[in-house]
């Protein structure tokens, strides 16, 4: 199940760096299926550097309208960096949809409310809901400079550049110039942004600007 997440990054725990089991991408993959058991192991990977970050062990035993997951990993404490052997059972149910036909979901083994997506932040042992670890995107913990110097940066990766906020983008072979030259609007309107938010930045620490002005 290769490129299932994810990078980590540092700060309180957040969706994107966290490990996540997407019950409805397990069986439009084949590795979980009503009436069949499954069995092998789940990937992760970095999707910036296609580095493996974390690989479990799993079965998968579904019947008509019930079954179970098992997981077997190792997990490391947060706080004292002990290595623990992980092996338990996840419930899974399938409920009627309105216009037939039935929808799989975990049962949260923190909450036991139904989820389509269970996660495991790092630091954590258990994969449960988003709920349970109060998890948010990382977008929602960011400071609009940060925010905007991601876009910048990821406005810059779709144009081949690796390089820093200001530097020199050479249009990439074969694309066509107008594309081109709205894609540098949009890196130059996000390089505007985290330029004047740095200003401020500067003022605050100098002593010039206060943050109600």
């Amino acid at each position: 199940m290769g490129g299932y997440n994810s990078g980590k990054h540092g700060g309180r725990p957040t969706i994107e760096a966290s490990l996540a089991l997407n019950l409805p991408k397990l069986l439009r993959d084949g590795l979980a299926r009503p009436n069949c058991t499954r069995h092998g192991s789940l990937i992760w990977t970095n999707t910036d550097t296609g580095e493996q970050t974390a690989s479990i062990r799993y079965e998968t035993h579904l019947g008509d309208t019930y079954g179970r997951m098992r997981l077997l990993y190792t997990s490391t404490d947060y706080w004292t960096g002990e290595k623990r052997a992980q092996d338990y059972w996840i419930h899974v149910e399938a409920a009627p949809q309105p216009f037939g036909g039935r929808r799989w979901w975990f049962v949260c083994p923190k909450r036991g409310d139904r989820v389509a997506k269970l996660y495991l932040p790092n630091g954590a042992h258990t994969f449960a809901s988003r709920r349970a670890y109060r998890l948010g995107y990382r977008s929602q913990r960011e400071s609009p400079r940060d925010r905007a110097l991601s876009q910048a940066f990821k406005l810059r990766r779709r144009l081949g550049s690796e390089e820093g906020i200001g530097e020199y983008i050479s249009k990439p072979k074969g694309m066509h110039l107008a594309t081109f030259e709205r894609a540098m609007a949009k890196v130059e309107a996000a390089e505007d942004i985290v330029g004047a938010h740095t200003i401020l930045l500067l003022g605050w620490f100098t002593g010039n600007l206060t943050p109600f002005q």
